[in-house]
Protein backbone atom coordinates (compact mmCIF):
# COMPACT_ATOMS: atom_id res chain seq x y z
CA UNK A 1 0.00 0.00 0.00
CA UNK A 2 1.73 3.36 -0.92
CA UNK A 3 1.82 5.87 1.47
CA UNK A 4 0.90 9.31 -0.97
CA UNK A 5 1.57 12.55 1.01
CA UNK A 6 -0.90 15.47 -0.54
CA UNK A 7 -0.69 19.01 1.18
CA UNK A 8 -3.83 20.55 2.88
CA UNK A 9 -3.37 23.99 3.83
CA UNK A 10 -0.41 24.40 5.50
CA UNK A 11 0.31 20.58 6.48
CA UNK A 12 0.60 17.45 4.74
CA UNK A 13 -2.28 14.59 5.17
CA UNK A 14 -1.64 10.92 3.86
CA UNK A 15 -3.80 9.08 1.57
CA UNK A 16 -3.26 5.35 1.95
CA UNK A 17 -4.57 3.74 -0.91
CA UNK A 18 -4.46 0.15 -2.13
CA UNK A 19 -2.23 -0.14 -5.45
CA UNK A 20 -4.73 -1.49 -6.88
CA UNK A 21 -6.84 1.45 -6.55
CA UNK A 22 -4.03 3.75 -8.17
CA UNK A 23 -4.25 4.75 -11.45
CA UNK A 24 -1.36 7.03 -11.57
CA UNK A 25 0.43 9.66 -9.22
CA UNK A 26 1.78 13.13 -10.81
CA UNK A 27 3.73 15.50 -9.17
CA UNK A 28 5.92 18.33 -11.03
CA UNK A 29 9.45 18.05 -10.11
CA UNK A 30 11.76 21.16 -11.75
CA UNK A 31 15.55 20.99 -11.83
CA UNK A 32 16.92 23.61 -9.69
CA UNK A 33 19.92 25.74 -10.51
CA UNK A 34 21.84 26.91 -7.81
CA UNK A 35 20.82 29.54 -5.37
CA UNK A 36 23.90 32.05 -5.96
CA UNK A 37 23.04 31.87 -9.80
CA UNK A 38 19.19 33.02 -9.11
CA UNK A 39 20.99 36.20 -7.31
CA UNK A 40 22.98 36.60 -10.50
CA UNK A 41 20.63 36.33 -12.90
CA UNK A 42 18.40 39.35 -10.39
CA UNK A 43 20.89 41.22 -9.73
CA UNK A 44 22.89 41.34 -13.24
CA UNK A 45 19.21 41.68 -15.18
CA UNK A 46 17.96 43.95 -13.07
CA UNK A 47 18.99 47.73 -13.51
CA UNK A 48 18.27 49.39 -10.24
CA UNK A 49 18.11 53.18 -9.31
CA UNK A 50 17.30 55.61 -6.40
CA UNK A 51 13.40 55.57 -5.80
CA UNK A 52 12.39 52.34 -7.19
CA UNK A 53 8.72 50.94 -6.90
CA UNK A 54 8.55 47.29 -6.94
CA UNK A 55 5.11 45.59 -7.41
CA UNK A 56 5.08 42.67 -6.25
CA UNK A 57 1.84 40.93 -7.98
CA UNK A 58 2.41 37.41 -6.20
CA UNK A 59 2.22 36.57 -2.47
CA UNK A 60 4.53 32.81 -3.50
CA UNK A 61 7.90 31.88 -1.92
CA UNK A 62 9.72 32.41 -5.11
CA UNK A 63 7.98 36.17 -5.50
CA UNK A 64 9.42 37.07 -2.03
CA UNK A 65 12.77 35.72 -2.45
CA UNK A 66 13.72 37.94 -5.58
CA UNK A 67 11.75 41.36 -4.13
CA UNK A 68 14.30 40.31 -0.69
CA UNK A 69 17.07 39.86 -3.89
CA UNK A 70 16.43 43.30 -5.27
CA UNK A 71 15.67 44.84 -1.44
CA UNK A 72 19.07 43.82 -0.65
CA UNK A 73 20.79 45.04 -3.69
CA UNK A 74 19.09 48.28 -3.62
CA UNK A 75 19.94 48.94 -0.04
CA UNK A 76 23.59 47.87 -0.26
CA UNK A 77 23.96 50.70 -3.10
CA UNK A 78 22.02 53.53 -0.86
CA UNK A 79 18.71 53.51 -3.47
CA UNK A 80 15.28 54.20 -1.75
CA UNK A 81 12.50 51.75 -2.68
CA UNK A 82 9.15 50.95 -2.31
CA UNK A 83 7.37 47.77 -2.02
CA UNK A 84 3.14 47.53 -3.23
CA UNK A 85 1.13 44.57 -3.65
CA UNK A 86 -2.68 44.15 -4.20
CA UNK A 87 -4.54 43.62 -1.01
CA UNK A 88 -5.37 40.23 -1.73
CA UNK A 89 -2.12 39.12 -1.22
CA UNK A 90 -0.75 41.21 1.58
CA UNK A 91 0.19 39.19 4.05
CA UNK A 92 1.29 35.88 2.09
CA UNK A 93 3.93 38.07 0.91
CA UNK A 94 4.13 39.26 4.51
CA UNK A 95 4.65 35.65 5.84
CA UNK A 96 7.15 35.01 3.13
CA UNK A 97 9.84 37.79 3.68
CA UNK A 98 10.91 36.18 6.32
CA UNK A 99 14.83 37.07 6.67
CA UNK A 100 14.32 41.04 6.27
CA UNK A 101 12.22 42.23 9.04
CA UNK A 102 12.62 46.07 8.31
CA UNK A 103 11.23 45.62 4.82
CA UNK A 104 7.47 47.10 4.72
CA UNK A 105 5.13 46.54 2.11
CA UNK A 106 1.72 48.99 1.41
CA UNK A 107 -0.87 47.09 0.40
CA UNK A 108 -2.12 48.85 -3.11
CA UNK A 109 -5.12 51.63 -2.71
CA UNK A 110 -4.87 53.75 -5.57
CA UNK A 111 -6.91 53.76 -9.16
CA UNK A 112 -4.10 54.70 -11.21
CA UNK A 113 -1.54 52.75 -11.77
CA UNK A 114 0.46 55.33 -13.88
CA UNK A 115 0.01 58.23 -11.59
CA UNK A 116 1.53 55.84 -8.56
CA UNK A 117 4.62 54.98 -11.19
CA UNK A 118 4.76 58.39 -12.21
CA UNK A 119 6.48 59.40 -8.56
CA UNK A 120 9.07 57.14 -8.85
CA UNK A 121 12.03 56.61 -11.03
CA UNK A 122 11.52 52.95 -12.11
CA UNK A 123 9.01 50.68 -11.43
CA UNK A 124 9.79 46.83 -11.40
CA UNK A 125 7.12 44.15 -11.36
CA UNK A 126 7.91 40.85 -9.77
CA UNK A 127 4.94 38.22 -10.40
CA UNK A 128 5.03 33.42 -10.89
CA UNK A 129 3.57 32.14 -13.84
CA UNK A 130 0.82 29.37 -13.45
CA UNK A 131 -1.95 27.68 -15.15
CA UNK A 132 -5.29 29.57 -14.87
CA UNK A 133 -8.62 28.16 -16.12
CA UNK A 134 -9.64 31.60 -17.27
CA UNK A 135 -6.89 33.36 -19.24
CA UNK A 136 -5.13 30.76 -20.15
CA UNK A 137 -2.61 31.17 -17.69
CA UNK A 138 -1.59 33.36 -14.77
CA UNK A 139 1.06 36.14 -14.30
CA UNK A 140 1.53 39.88 -14.44
CA UNK A 141 -0.80 40.73 -17.21
CA UNK A 142 -3.49 38.56 -15.46
CA UNK A 143 -3.05 39.86 -12.28
CA UNK A 144 -2.78 43.64 -13.19
CA UNK A 145 -5.86 43.17 -14.72
CA UNK A 146 -7.86 41.28 -11.88
CA UNK A 147 -6.50 44.18 -9.26
CA UNK A 148 -6.00 47.45 -10.73
CA UNK A 149 -7.66 47.31 -14.66
CA UNK A 150 -11.57 46.57 -14.01
CA UNK A 151 -12.59 47.59 -17.32
CA UNK A 152 -10.22 45.35 -19.09
CA UNK A 153 -10.91 42.59 -16.86
CA UNK A 154 -14.93 42.55 -17.81
CA UNK A 155 -13.90 42.46 -21.01
CA UNK A 156 -11.56 40.05 -20.84
CA UNK A 157 -14.18 37.92 -19.02
CA UNK A 158 -17.05 38.67 -21.80
CA UNK A 159 -14.53 37.61 -24.61
CA UNK A 160 -13.94 33.46 -23.19
CA UNK A 161 -15.58 31.21 -25.78
CA UNK A 162 -17.88 29.43 -23.15
CA UNK A 163 -18.00 28.48 -19.52
CA UNK A 164 -15.88 25.89 -19.49
CA UNK A 165 -12.47 26.00 -18.02
CA UNK A 166 -9.56 26.24 -20.59
CA UNK A 167 -5.99 26.00 -19.21
CA UNK A 168 -2.65 26.59 -20.82
CA UNK A 169 -4.69 27.93 -23.92
CA UNK A 170 -3.75 31.64 -25.10
CA UNK A 171 -7.40 32.36 -26.29
CA UNK A 172 -8.81 35.70 -26.17
CA UNK A 173 -8.96 36.70 -22.98
CA UNK A 174 -5.03 36.28 -22.86
CA UNK A 175 -4.89 38.57 -25.95
CA UNK A 176 -6.71 41.32 -24.48
CA UNK A 177 -4.55 41.08 -21.19
CA UNK A 178 -1.28 41.34 -21.97
CA UNK A 179 -2.51 44.19 -25.01
CA UNK A 180 -3.58 46.32 -21.83
CA UNK A 181 -0.39 46.14 -20.11
CA UNK A 182 1.85 46.75 -23.07
CA UNK A 183 1.79 50.45 -22.68
CA UNK A 184 3.02 50.05 -18.81
CA UNK A 185 6.48 51.17 -18.69
CA UNK A 186 8.19 48.88 -16.31
CA UNK A 187 10.43 46.13 -16.25
CA UNK A 188 8.97 43.16 -15.38
CA UNK A 189 10.51 40.03 -13.72
CA UNK A 190 8.13 36.70 -14.20
CA UNK A 191 9.22 33.59 -12.63
CA UNK A 192 8.69 29.98 -12.98
CA UNK A 193 9.24 28.13 -9.94
CA UNK A 194 7.77 25.27 -7.68
CA UNK A 195 7.35 27.07 -4.01
CA UNK A 196 10.53 28.62 -3.01
CA UNK A 197 12.57 26.58 -5.76
CA UNK A 198 13.02 29.31 -8.59
CA UNK A 199 13.45 27.16 -11.76
CA UNK A 200 13.38 30.19 -14.63
CA UNK A 201 14.01 33.64 -14.49
CA UNK A 202 12.45 36.16 -17.49
CA UNK A 203 12.81 39.63 -17.22
CA UNK A 204 11.90 42.21 -19.60
CA UNK A 205 8.51 44.07 -20.70
CA UNK A 206 5.53 42.96 -18.85
CA UNK A 207 4.55 40.85 -22.11
CA UNK A 208 7.46 39.94 -23.02
CA UNK A 209 8.28 38.35 -19.71
CA UNK A 210 5.63 36.86 -19.14
CA UNK A 211 5.26 35.02 -22.79
CA UNK A 212 8.74 33.62 -22.52
CA UNK A 213 8.31 32.30 -18.85
CA UNK A 214 4.82 30.62 -19.89
CA UNK A 215 6.76 28.86 -22.40
CA UNK A 216 9.47 27.65 -19.97
CA UNK A 217 6.56 26.62 -18.06
CA UNK A 218 4.69 24.54 -20.32
CA UNK A 219 7.98 22.92 -21.45
CA UNK A 220 8.68 21.40 -18.33
CA UNK A 221 5.44 21.21 -16.74
CA UNK A 222 3.07 19.43 -19.50
CA UNK A 223 2.54 15.48 -18.41
CA UNK A 224 0.43 12.85 -20.38
CA UNK A 225 -2.14 11.19 -18.74
CA UNK A 226 -5.28 8.56 -19.75
CA UNK A 227 -7.94 9.57 -18.67
CA UNK A 228 -9.70 8.39 -15.67
CA UNK A 229 -12.73 7.75 -13.79
CA UNK A 230 -11.75 9.71 -10.48
CA UNK A 231 -8.92 11.60 -9.71
CA UNK A 232 -7.89 13.36 -6.24
CA UNK A 233 -6.43 16.87 -6.80
CA UNK A 234 -4.32 19.35 -4.42
CA UNK A 235 -2.42 22.61 -5.33
CA UNK A 236 1.76 22.90 -4.70
CA UNK A 237 2.44 24.19 -0.87
CA UNK A 238 2.03 27.61 -1.51
CA UNK A 239 0.43 28.78 1.14
CA UNK A 240 -2.10 31.12 -1.28
CA UNK A 241 -3.15 28.64 -3.51
CA UNK A 242 -4.79 27.13 -0.16
CA UNK A 243 -5.90 30.11 1.67
CA UNK A 244 -9.01 30.41 0.14
CA UNK A 245 -12.16 28.22 -2.09
CA UNK A 246 -11.55 30.75 -4.77
CA UNK A 247 -7.85 30.37 -5.13
CA UNK A 248 -8.02 26.57 -4.68
CA UNK A 249 -10.55 25.84 -7.40
CA UNK A 250 -7.88 27.01 -9.98
CA UNK A 251 -6.13 23.40 -9.50
CA UNK A 252 -9.36 21.95 -9.56
CA UNK A 253 -10.83 23.64 -12.69
CA UNK A 254 -7.10 23.18 -14.35
CA UNK A 255 -7.40 19.08 -14.48
CA UNK A 256 -10.63 18.44 -14.22
CA UNK A 257 -10.65 17.74 -17.71
CA UNK A 258 -8.46 14.69 -16.88
CA UNK A 259 -11.93 13.14 -15.43
CA UNK A 260 -13.99 10.37 -17.73
CA UNK A 261 -17.96 11.91 -17.82
CA UNK A 262 -19.61 10.42 -15.25
CA UNK A 263 -16.97 10.44 -12.57
CA UNK A 264 -15.61 12.35 -9.91
CA UNK A 265 -12.86 14.96 -9.14
CA UNK A 266 -12.34 15.56 -5.37
CA UNK A 267 -10.13 18.65 -4.90
CA UNK A 268 -7.95 18.78 -1.03
CA UNK A 269 -8.04 22.49 0.01
CA UNK A 270 -8.00 24.04 3.58
CA UNK A 271 -9.14 27.17 2.89
CA UNK A 272 -9.00 28.60 6.61
CA UNK A 273 -9.63 32.23 5.07
CA UNK A 274 -13.27 30.97 3.61
CA UNK A 275 -14.63 31.31 0.21
CA UNK A 276 -12.74 34.33 -1.07
CA UNK A 277 -15.15 37.09 -1.00
CA UNK A 278 -16.58 38.71 -4.26
CA UNK A 279 -18.73 36.24 -6.33
CA UNK A 280 -18.82 33.64 -4.01
CA UNK A 281 -19.67 35.04 -0.89
CA UNK A 282 -22.41 36.88 -2.77
CA UNK A 283 -23.52 33.86 -3.85
CA UNK A 284 -23.73 31.81 -0.54
CA UNK A 285 -25.19 34.65 1.30
CA UNK A 286 -27.57 34.71 -1.35
CA UNK A 287 -26.90 38.55 -2.70
CA UNK A 288 -26.31 36.56 -6.19
CA UNK A 289 -28.75 34.56 -7.71
CA UNK A 290 -28.37 31.49 -10.20
CA UNK A 291 -30.44 33.01 -12.22
CA UNK A 292 -28.25 36.04 -12.17
CA UNK A 293 -24.83 34.46 -13.20
CA UNK A 294 -25.10 35.05 -17.04
CA UNK A 295 -26.22 38.84 -16.61
CA UNK A 296 -24.16 39.92 -13.94
CA UNK A 297 -21.18 42.21 -14.73
CA UNK A 298 -18.09 40.86 -13.91
CA UNK A 299 -17.80 40.21 -10.04
CA UNK A 300 -14.17 38.78 -8.55
CA UNK A 301 -14.48 34.97 -8.98
CA UNK A 302 -17.56 34.87 -11.08
CA UNK A 303 -16.08 32.48 -13.60
CA UNK A 304 -16.10 29.68 -10.62
CA UNK A 305 -19.80 29.53 -10.05
CA UNK A 306 -20.14 29.67 -14.28
CA UNK A 307 -17.44 26.54 -13.98
CA UNK A 308 -19.40 24.73 -11.65
CA UNK A 309 -22.85 24.73 -13.34
CA UNK A 310 -21.30 23.85 -16.32
CA UNK A 311 -19.24 21.08 -15.04
CA UNK A 312 -21.76 19.69 -12.43
CA UNK A 313 -23.84 18.45 -15.70
CA UNK A 314 -20.83 16.18 -16.35
CA UNK A 315 -19.07 15.43 -12.74
CA UNK A 316 -19.54 15.02 -9.70
CA UNK A 317 -16.97 17.32 -7.71
CA UNK A 318 -15.78 16.78 -4.20
CA UNK A 319 -13.99 18.62 -1.50
CA UNK A 320 -12.06 18.17 1.59
CA UNK A 321 -11.81 21.52 3.52
CA UNK A 322 -13.01 23.75 6.53
CA UNK A 323 -15.62 25.13 5.08
CA UNK A 324 -18.81 24.75 6.65
CA UNK A 325 -20.65 21.73 4.39
CA UNK A 326 -23.62 23.71 4.53
CA UNK A 327 -21.67 26.29 2.07
CA UNK A 328 -19.89 23.89 0.04
CA UNK A 329 -22.61 21.39 -0.07
CA UNK A 330 -25.79 22.74 0.60
CA UNK A 331 -25.35 25.81 -1.26
CA UNK A 332 -22.36 25.40 -3.89
CA UNK A 333 -23.35 21.71 -4.51
CA UNK A 334 -19.93 19.99 -3.93
CA UNK A 335 -19.80 16.09 -2.31
CA UNK A 336 -17.91 16.92 0.56
CA UNK A 337 -15.55 14.46 2.70
CA UNK A 338 -14.31 14.43 6.06
CA UNK A 339 -10.62 13.42 5.18
CA UNK A 340 -8.72 10.91 3.15
CA UNK A 341 -10.50 7.97 4.52
CA UNK A 342 -13.59 9.02 3.77
CA UNK A 343 -13.14 10.05 0.29
CA UNK A 344 -11.52 6.56 -0.63
CA UNK A 345 -14.22 4.38 1.61
CA UNK A 346 -16.93 6.87 -0.90
CA UNK A 347 -15.11 6.28 -4.24
CA UNK A 348 -15.23 2.74 -3.29
CA UNK A 349 -19.54 2.70 -2.78
CA UNK A 350 -19.91 5.06 -5.47
CA UNK A 351 -17.11 3.22 -8.40
CA UNK A 352 -17.09 0.11 -6.87
CA UNK A 353 -13.82 -1.26 -5.02
CA UNK A 354 -11.50 -2.02 -8.03
CA UNK A 355 -12.22 1.55 -8.36
CA UNK A 356 -8.95 3.34 -10.44
CA UNK A 357 -7.79 7.16 -9.65
CA UNK A 358 -5.24 9.12 -10.60
CA UNK A 359 -3.43 11.61 -7.62
CA UNK A 360 -2.40 15.02 -8.67
CA UNK A 361 -0.35 16.97 -6.34
CA UNK A 362 1.10 20.68 -7.44
CA UNK A 363 -2.06 21.22 -9.81
CA UNK A 364 -2.02 24.67 -9.88
CA UNK A 365 1.98 24.53 -11.89
CA UNK A 366 0.70 21.01 -13.69
CA UNK A 367 -1.28 20.57 -17.32
CA UNK A 368 -2.64 17.31 -18.28
CA UNK A 369 -2.41 16.50 -21.56
CA UNK A 370 -5.27 13.45 -22.16
CA UNK A 371 -3.71 10.57 -24.30
CA UNK A 372 -6.03 9.15 -26.67
CA UNK A 373 -7.66 5.83 -24.62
Amino acid sequence: MPEIWLRYGTTDVVLDIKFENLANQISSTFQVPLEQDVKTAITSGVPLTDKMLFLGLSGSKAAAKVIMILAEEAHARGFSFTIDVPHKIASTLRANLTDIETISINRINYQSLNERMAKFQSTIIVSSVAYDPLFGFSGAPTALLRNLLADQMAEAFKARKDNRPTPGVEGDPLKIATYAVESIPARSIELVANGDNVVGIHIGSIKEAFYKAIAQLQSISTVGAEPVKCAIISASDEASTHLTLANALNSLWNSIHIVKEGGTAILLAETREGVGGGALQMFIEGRLKPEQLHLSPYIDGLEHLLFMEQLRLKYEMGLVSTLPHYYAKTKLGFATYSGTKDILQKLQEKHGKNFRTLVLSNADITLLKPKAG
